[in-house]
């Protein structure tokens, strides 16, 4: 579907001003570990606990995720900008996606990083194919902690609701 400039300069501005946090979501599958950046979470439910998370279709973490059922997210304390450059653009395949990155595995292996402010370890429920340019993953918190009591979270407005 094509959307208009109008749209675009209107309602996409607005889009824009919605908050996101900065994330770095990790999968570890069969001795295989990867991370990208993510910035479309929100909790989602109470009991059980469970958060939603916006992907891009196509991501290569995603194959990781279906296959083991399991992924893990650092949430990124404000003014803490070396993890979102670090992930920023992706991690280029044969890249090593912790190179240079403190880590420590969750009680499930995934990765999850040490400067995070906090750290949560999910479940994979459902993935929800909307027909859009993203699918959006429901998981349950099945282990988590803080890793920097007293801080905050990392957020950011965009300066447009139709790009990252």
């Amino acid at each position: 579907m094509a959307i208009s400039d109008e749209l675009k300069q209107t309602a996409g501005k607005a889009l824009g001003r919605i908050p996101s946090g900065v994330y770095i979501l990790t999968a570890a599958h069969q001795g295989e570990a990867t991370a990208m950046m993510a910035s479309w979470v929100q909790q989602a439910g109470f009991d059980p606990p469970a958060v939603s998370i916006a992907m891009a279709k196509g991501r290569p973490i995603m194959e990781m995720i279906a296959a083991s059922k399991m992924l893990a997210l650092s949430i990124i304390p404000d003014g803490n900008s070396s993890l979102m450059k670090r992930y920023a653009r992706g991690v280029k395949p044969g890249e090593d996606p912790f190179a240079g990155v403190e880590t420590f595995r969750t009680p499930g292996g995934i990765p999850a990083m040490k400067s995070a402010l906090a750290w949560l370890e999910c479940r994979l429920m459902h993935t929800c194919n909307f027909g859009g340019d993203h699918d959006l993953l429901i998981a349950e918190v099945v282990a988590g902690n803080i890793l920097q009591p007293g801080g905050t979270a990392f957020m950011h407005q965009r300066g447009s609701g139709f790009h990252y």
